[in-house]
């Protein structure tokens, strides 16, 4: 037998979610069975119902030899490094550096900096967590820097997991660095794939089988003597979209060898930055950042 204790974190979840979490790597069939046969019981009386929905301090306990799955392998790192952007009792924004993943099983990631570094703020403790694990809201590729969300607990991981599926929410601004051909701003509206074996995105004007719609909006901010600085707004979410799009154009990113943009210096970054954040219809309890505006300078000097 195994006994859970609900955290706020675990709060109003169905408690056939919450088993599943807890015990990811046992078949479904196995958890099915479970519940027909009242081996799962709520403050000592058998639940069958798989809705039930469990509340702070319910003590669950399953009557199987199964052991629960590990739902964070925690691995504590050094952060001090880290740039914190923004943060409250909520979430937390960091300043990505260029050339590091959000998460490796090898390499030392963002994803262990911020929950080390909430881990030493007392803030995240993965031992005392049942399914929650304090994560990413969105992704960066590894050589762009700027701004990447985290939220601290649950109900705002689900706040924000839906506001960035939905673009009005949560607007998402990059800076990037491209030729100063380009002069005017314009909105791409296309389709894009994603080729694994090349690790490029290929974007076309044309809708194809396989291709997501994609939608980008660019403006000049900066035209510099060789290179000019433009914005980008994501209207859509596809991997490697602002690069697959400028490159199609014939305005690849400077550094960008992926996309045969320009080389400048031997780093391994590229010229494109998650530059502002603007926050526009959260709900509650998230709805103080309405109007919130998180923004960085980068890529302007001349």
């Amino acid at each position: 037998m195994t006994k859970f204790t609900v955290n706020k974190n675990d709060n109003q979840q169905t408690l056939f979610k919450f088993v599943k979490k807890s015990y990811s790597t046992t078949p479904l069939s196995v958890i099915y069975k479970w519940f027909r046969k009242g081996d799962v019981k709520v403050n000592g009386k058998r639940i069958k119902d798989q809705k039930y929905l469990i509340q702070e301090n319910d003590i669950i306990e399953v009557y199987d030899t199964n052991k629960p799955a590990v739902r964070d392998d925690f691995k504590y790192v050094e952060w001090q490094g880290m740039m914190v952007a923004y943060e409250d009792e909520n979430i937390i924004i960091i300043n990505k550096e260029a050339n590091v993943e959000m998460h490796s099983p090898v390499n030392v990631s963002l994803d262990d900096m911020v929950k080390s570094y909430l881990y030493d703020h007392e803030e995240y403790d993965p031992e005392q967590e049942n399914s929650f694990v304090v994560s990413h809201v969105h992704r960066l590729d590894k050589l762009t820097s700027g701004l990447v969300m985290y939220a601290k607990n649950k109900v705002a991981l689900d706040i924000l997991l839906t506001a960035v599926q939905h673009k009005n929410d949560i607007e998402k601004y990059y800076i990037a660095k491209v030729s100063n051909k380009f002069k005017k701003g314009f909105t791409a509206k296309g389709w894009i794939w994603y080729d694994h074996e090349q690790q490029i995105s290929i974007f076309s004007e044309e809708e194809k089988p396989g291709y997501k719609y994609c939608e980008t909006k660019f403006e000049v901010v900066l035209e510099q003597e060789e290179f000019n600085v433009i914005q980008a707004q994501l209207l859509t979410g596809r991997k490697h979209q602002i690069r697959a799009t400028l490159a199609y154009y014939g305005y690849p990113i400077v550094n960008d060898f992926r996309y045969k943009g320009i080389k400048v210096n031997n780093e391994r970054m590229i010229y494109l930055s998650a530059s502002k954040l603007v926050f526009k219809k959260l709900p509650e309890p998230l709805a103080y950042l309405n109007d919130e505006i998180i923004e960085l300078n980068l890529f302007l000097e001349e």
